[in-house]
């Protein structure tokens, strides 16, 4: 964590360790009322065989509409 400027975290289940994947979102300021979110996943360290499917499924597509997601709701907190 970067405040302001990166969120990262590798999931795991509950009182077990993380599976080997990484959630990130960089920002990147552009003046007083602009950011440009950067959306990654890394699954190239995943070692849970039971994730493997969801993680084959994580595709550009659905990292975009998740940034969509975002800037939805960043537009009608400042709207």
């Amino acid at each position: 964590f970067v405040e302001g400027r990166r969120i990262a975290w590798t999931p795991a289940d509950p009182g077990r360790q993380p599976a080997g994947h990484l959630w990130r979102w960089e920002l990147e300021p552009r003046g007083a009322s602009r950011t440009v979110v950067t959306h990654t996943y890394d699954w190239s360290g995943l070692t849970d065989e039971a994730r493997l499917a969801t993680a084959r499924a994580t595709t550009a597509d659905k990292l975009r509409a998740s940034l969509d997601r975002l800037a939805d709701v960043a537009e009608r907190a400042t709207g």
